[in-house]
């Protein structure tokens, strides 16, 4: 009677050897790609992964400082907002609306020139954004600056015409500011002098001899010049209108 005996397959064996070889080559090449410091397709996908990742954060980081400051503002604690918003810039440095909400605080603290320079860089951030060239001209106001504060409200008004606030409010504050400059440098300036020419005035005393002072008005100018001469007159016939009594 045949007997059976278990008979290995060389089919089987060829293909253990050759997926053996294949396994060890695979190995080599990820050992020179992580030599090399390139890496496989899956770490490829997480790297970029975590990129995408990094950039969300630092939106989402910027987007909760900004909102962190707004909350201080409101309750007025100004200094601590302007630090939440610095840092909030250096997530995001281009976003000109911290700049504009920084102006608008540093108004609030009376700190005229870091109100300028915020608002000045909110307006190079967002030259569209109307609200920025009215927190200049506000800004402006603080500094004096009447034409540059005119000349940003009308900005803003191009920018958005159906904006009563800056209508109603701000072109007419400016206005009248322009208004009330304009009259005071009219009080500051010289008045002409009733009559151009000199104007003999003569001291009464009872010396022999008399000092006679002839006052020369400029009209172009608030000086008085003197001019003093020896004379032995000791009666006027006539005072003149504008007479000075001198007395020793």
């Amino acid at each position: 009677m045949a007997s059976f005996t278990w008979k290995q397959k060389v089919g089987e064996r060829v293909n253990k050897r050759k997926s053996r070889a294949f396994e060890e080559e695979a190995a080599e090449d990820d050992a020179a790609e992580v030599a090399d410091g390139s890496i496989d397709w899956l770490s490829l996908q997480a790297l970029k992964r975590s990129k995408v990742i990094s950039l969300e954060d630092a939106v989402a980081k910027a987007h909760r400082l900004t909102s962190e400051g707004t909350v201080l503002a409101e309750a007025e604690r100004f200094w601590e907002a302007i630090t939440k918003w610095d840092e909030a810039l250096q997530w995001n440095p281009k976003d000109g609306k911290v700049y504009e909400m920084k102006a608008q605080a540093y108004m609030q603290l009376s700190e005229v020139y870091p109100a300028v320079s915020a608002a000045n860089k909110s307006v190079e951030l967002a030259p569209l954004w109307w609200v920025s060239h009215q927190t200049l001209g506000r800004a402006l106001l603080g500094l004096g600056e009447v034409q540059l504060a005119a000349r940003s409200f009308c900005r803003a008004v191009h920018l958005a015409p159906d904006e009563v606030e800056v209508l109603e409010e701000d072109l007419p504050w400016v206005l009248s500011l322009k208004q009330q400059q304009e009259e005071a440098k009219k009080e500051l300036s010289p008045q002409p002098c009733a009559s151009d020419g000199p104007v003999k005035l003569v001291e009464i005393a009872d010396t022999s001899s008399h000092k006679s002072l002839e006052i020369w008005k400029n009209p172009n100018s608030q000086e008085i010049l003197l001019s003093g001469t020896e004379t032995s007159e000791k009666t006027l016939c006539a005072l003149p209108r504008n007479y000075v009594y001198m007395r020793r």
